[in-house]
């Protein structure tokens, strides 16, 4: 959700134009959000079953266009397919086919399995998001031993409930 928000709130900033790539392999979620009917995404073209270009799809939210190249189907392997000379070439063409693009990977949680582990040398940045009463201080500082090597842009406190009147500190 965090990923697709900042997709959107970015596509609206003038001149700016985002891909959001949807690589949770295990729970591949971001077209189910942005309710995209799509039956193609990007384990065919890892696959070699379509192309880039072909699978990348253009989302109109509001006055705001944003592309998408979306997950649509659980995939077994998804460490491997993470590290994979596969996956190498495919990002090095996202960035070359979409260099005027910010380009955002919503990627699974991080120690739910070695995906997030897998690709992190080849990410130019990370966003660390932590949910509030689920998110242990242990798990922060595990996630920040992986996250020695890859720049961490910000750090997201996701899942904050606020009570009625607490904002001002009186009520």
């Amino acid at each position: 959700v965090t990923a697709c928000n900042l997709a959107i709130s970015i596509s609206r900033l003038p001149e700016r134009q985002v891909l959001l790539v949807d690589l949770d392999l295990r729970k591949p979620m971001v077209a189910n959000y942005l309710r995209l009917g799509n039956s193609t995404g990007i384990m065919d073209v890892l696959e070699g079953r379509q192309s880039l270009s072909s699978t990348v799809l253009r989302c109109h939210i509001g006055s705001s266009a944003l592309m998408v190249l979306p997950g649509t189907r659980t995939v077994s392997g998804s460490a491997e397919w993470m590290a994979s000379q596969t996956m190498g070439t495919l990002l090095q063409t996202i960035k070359r086919e979409f260099r005027s693009c910010l380009v955002i990977f919503d990627l699974p949680p991080m120690l739910l399995g070695d995906d997030v582990i897998s690709i992190l040398p080849r990410m130019d940045a990370s966003l660390l998001i932590a949910g509030m009463g689920s998110t242990s201080l242990a798990d922060i500082k595990e996630c920040q031993k992986h996250l020695q090597r890859t720049p961490v842009v910000r750090v997201v406190a996701n899942k904050v409930t606020e009570k009625a009147g607490s904002y001002y500190g009186y009520y």
